[in-house]
């Protein structure tokens, strides 16, 4: 938090990077007053860079059942 405290909060199943979350009253004190703003942060989702082939092929199955694309390998500037 800002005071350096902490805070658990459950970021739900399937949150993607960009998603923006709220915790009240956890933000900074008023100046006039005596109340705090709101916390808000931003999730960055971090996926593994280099996954071994049993790796790959579990992530390849979960997309199918998921009804989605496998993860790509990109080479290069132009993919």
């Amino acid at each position: 938090m800002v005071d350096g405290s902490k805070e658990n909060y459950r970021i739900p199943e399937g949150t993607q990077t960009g998603s923006k979350f709220t915790i009240r009253n956890k933000g900074f004190k008023s100046v006039n007053g005596n109340w705090s703003g709101d916390f808000i942060f931003t999730v960055t989702v971090q996926t593994p860079k280099k996954l071994t082939a049993e790796q790959r092929e579990l992530l390849t199955k979960l997309a199918k059942t998921m009804n989605e694309q496998p993860p790509v390998r990109k080479r290069g500037i132009f993919g």
